[in-house]
């Protein structure tokens, strides 16, 4: 690999460079081209949420008028791609290129913000003791001045894979790194199956009939796999007819308005770049139902431009080695406050959640709910002490 500059892709982070690089690739299902697989489903609403596979819930798949892909079905959607990516940084390879920022919740479990799925803007670091009220000052000074060094110091990641601080502040950060999987021209399938009980319990008296009541899904012995059940029309995957695409990019644009400050430009760029290059065996292994490749060798690292608002274009090499070396050269002029692992804040989030919905919502506009709640009962306590109504 040759050697690696710190300056080599600053063309790309001047306001007249490039508007993204743009990065595309096509897999296959690991058993070949007109395979079946399994896309996600997605429930209709929070209330159609049954375990059983029949309910909740639905492939995504839209047609294309006029198309002769015909229609396109979602494969991995741009959040589920940001959540594989993010929890990268947690490898010992990448681990010293963010800042590990995790808590400790009461049982002895310990959750890693790379892993939080509402990032910066998680509950879980939201009401952690030290690390909750430094994200709402950081999400404050972003409101206010348009400043997000803060944040970039506490969780860098949040500006490279977007948040949106939407119980707070309000603060909403654009994704850097855009990425989805779509398959173009399927067709739905549906599966039937019948769940045969290794034992008669009724039958032998194992357990009482009064127990083999109501049908299907209502009966209790169903429900614990006492008796033989039937799912009927279950999904039963999409046969892919056309191609399989991974598209993304790495939004410029979004990458420079954030800041000024070079070195934090570069910083980011390195981070983006060595999320959307990374590869192992996850990065395949979608879900039960959908393993994937790459259609050709080329495939397997993509094809790589950057695309200029003048409809110019230009192929660009980024290897995964080199992002890595740039990513770590970028690190360097970076410092970030140590810390140790937090804590989460039991007895402020049961306070916090005490408080009537609505003004929940203003409070937490204002100040962090570690302040509110310490505000509250300190005009509880002067409103009880002058003998007036408490607050």
């Amino acid at each position: 690999m040759s050697e690696v500059k710190i300056n080599q892709f600053d063309s790309w982070l001047q306001d007249d460079g490039p508007a993204a690089l743009v990065f595309d690739r096509t897999l296959l299902p690991v058993e070949g081209k007109d395979s079946w697989i399994f896309p996600p489903t997605f429930a209709q609403s929070e209330s159609a949420g049954d375990d059983e596979e029949s309910n909740g819930g639905d492939y995504q798949i839209d047609d294309l008028p006029d198309d002769p892909r015909r229609n396109v079905c979602l494969i991995d959607s741009v959040g589920s791609q940001a959540n594989r990516m993010e929890p990268v940084f947690k490898q010992e390879r990448y681990a010293a290129l963010v800042p590990q920022r995790v808590v400790k919740m009461k049982n002895g479990d310990t959750i890693n913000l790379l892993d939080a799925g509402h990032r910066a803007a998680d509950a879980v670091v939201r009401f952690s003791e030290k690390l909750g009220p430094q994200l709402w000052a950081a999400f404050d000074a972003i409101k206010k001045r348009r400043d997000c060094s803060a944040l970039a110091n506490l969780a860098p990641t949040s500006l490279v894979f977007g948040v949106w601080d939407s119980r707070a502040t309000g603060v909403k950060i654009q994704r850097i790194v855009r990425s989805t999987i779509r398959a173009y021209n399927v067709t739905k399938a549906k599966r039937s199956a019948t769940y045969q009980a290794a034992y008669d319990y009724t039958g032998n008296g194992m357990i009482g009939l009064d127990h083999d009541k109501g049908s299907g899904k209502n009966n209790p012995l169903s429900q614990e796999g006492f008796k033989y059940s039937l799912a009927t029309g279950t999904h039963g995957g999409v046969l892919v007819r056309g191609t399989i695409r991974q598209e993304a990019i790495i939004n410029l644009v979004a990458l420079r308005t954030l800041t000024t400050d070079t070195n934090l430009k570069r910083y980011l760029l390195g981070l983006a770049l060595v999320a959307l290059s990374y590869r192992d065996q996850q990065c395949f292994n979608l879900r039960e139902g959908c393993l994937l490749r790459a259609a050709s060798s080329s495939d397997y690292d993509g094809i790589w431009k950057s695309v200029n608002f003048d409809a110019t274009e230009k192929a660009e090499t980024i290897s995964h080695e080199i992002a890595i070396a740039y990513a770590q050269a970028a690190v360097r002029n970076m410092t970030f406050d140590t810390q140790e692992p937090d804590t989460f804040d039991k007895e402020t989030t049961e306070a916090w959640l005490k408080i009537e919905k609505k003004k929940r919502k203003t409070l937490a506009k204002t100040k962090h709910p570690a302040k509110a709640v310490a505000d509250e009962a300190e005009a509880a306590k002067k409103a009880k002490e002058q003998g007036g109504p408490q607050a």
